[in-house]
């Protein structure tokens, strides 16, 4: 069980988490769904609490420049779930003239439009896709899809709007990891029913869980071939105020974090796949 009384913080929705024994992804069961995702993605600011605008932007420039490392000068780029823009911008920053955001959130699109003068476009990949719209060189896919309800149809949309020979590039979180195979132990031995998976079962809601194998299952699935994958996380964990129990716990969690980013079981992974080129006889 994760959320609700299984979460340190009481935070959440209480629900089940599966663990397919085939393939390993991780979700759960019931499925928590947002009632109104206007709402759960109606606050910028509060959305990315934590998250500098500058410190985004300059980590983007950072993963513009090993895509201009892979495709040369000017690609078509396309950001999906493109939040308050730094990617965006950072493409610009960076020389790419040809750029464009997909995002489901007015005050998201707005927030990117006001800051950086960034128009985005209010649509799903899926509906997107479904334009038929000359291909992208690369497509990014910064913490979105471990939010997105169909896994599937998602990545089969993404394919279809990269070209041949073009890269998509995913940050999601990764499942299981050293921190949830620890915890989840623990819990076990002490009796209890709750696990560390699928953070946060609460706004925002991470609702599938991906390891690597998995990742590369998904992405192979729908024509992509993985160039590398590099499992890497911030190891600091949150602790509440004041609360001096939470404070050990916290501080505990860190420090496995942070063995974890030495042992390649960290919580968190970053994906190069280029999509096969279009072979001729």
């Amino acid at each position: 069980m994760r959320g609700g009384a299984h979460q340190r913080w009481g935070l959440g929705v209480a629900t089940r988490i599966v663990r397919c024994r085939r393939c390993g992804l991780v979700f759960p069961n019931p499925f928590p769904r947002a009632v109104d995702p206007q709402r759960l993605y109606g606050d910028p600011a509060s959305y990315f609490e934590g998250f500098a605008v500058d410190d985004k932007i300059q980590g983007s420039r950072v993963i513009i420049r090993q895509l201009l490392d892979r495709t040369g000068p000017d690609p078509r780029v396309l950001d999906v779930g493109a939040g308050r823009g730094e990617f965006l911008r950072a493409a610009q920053l960076e020389g790419v003239r040809d750029v464009l955001g997909l995002e489901l959130s007015t005050a998201m699109a707005q927030a990117a439009r006001e800051q950086f003068g960034i128009d985005i476009a209010m649509a799903t990949v899926e509906d997107f896709a479904a334009t038929k719209p000359k291909p992208f060189d690369f497509v990014a896919l910064n913490a979105v899809l471990e939010h997105v309800y169909d896994p599937n149809a998602f990545i089969a949309a993404v394919a279809a709007v990269t070209a041949p020979g073009g890269w998509v590039y995913v940050d999601v979180p990764a499942e299981p990891n050293l921190l949830t195979m620890l915890g989840n132990t623990a819990m076990r031995l002490t009796g209890r029913r709750s696990v560390l998976n699928l953070q946060p079962t609460w706004p925002p809601f991470h609702v599938f869980g991906f390891s690597p194998r998995t990742l590369r299952i998904l992405l192979e699935k729908h024509g992509y071939e993985v160039a590398s994958v590099v499992v890497w996380a911030g190891p600091h964990v949150r602790r509440r105020p004041g609360d001096p129990v939470d404070a050990v716990r916290s501080f505990v969690a860190t420090q496995v974090n942070r063995l974890a980013n030495l042992t390649g079981l960290a919580s968190n992974m970053y994906v190069w796949a280029r999509k096969r080129p279009v072979v001729t006889a």
